[in-house]
């Protein structure tokens, strides 16, 4: 079965193998999985896809909903990644690079707030595996 689709990345229609589990677009490189993406037209005749294709009125098909890029929560998305990760020095990674990008910079206090009573020694694993680095007084952000 082959199919008009359209790419999670780049949102450009192609032709894909709807029979694989997984497809490169080659417009963008991105890699996608079948069963999520937007499958506008199909049909078993490759050559009928093609032809609906070229001859595609983009008018007649919905455009993809745009995804927001605005976390409601951002602290908690990054509590979340926190605790699904594996492995102490994976953990104080995902915690100081998602501090760095949600707030430039920050303190234990920003620590503490998210896991109260562990900052101190947060902070002292961090600094001491070089995974943060003070850019001003008792102000940290990822290396």
């Amino acid at each position: 079965m082959y199919g008009i689709v359209i790419c999670k990345k780049c949102e450009r229609k192609r032709i894909a193998d709807l029979s694989a589990e997984t497809t490169a677009c080659p417009y963008c490189s991105a890699v996608s999985h079948i069963d999520k993406m937007t499958i506008l037209f199909t049909d078993a005749d490759q050559s009928a896809v093609r032809e609906v294709f070229e001859n595609i009125d983009s008018s007649k098909y919905p455009e993809p909903r745009k995804k927001s890029t605005n976390d409601p929560d951002p602290l908690s998305t990054l509590v979340y990644e926190y605790e699904h990760t594996t492995g102490n020095a994976e953990k104080l990674i995902v915690l100081a690079e998602g501090l760095t990008k949600i707030k430039g910079t920050f303190t234990q206090d920003d620590i503490e707030e998210l896991f109260p009573g562990e900052g101190k020694k947060m902070m002292k694993m961090m600094i001491s595996g070089d995974i943060i680095i003070e850019t001003e007084y008792e102000r940290y952000k990822a290396v």
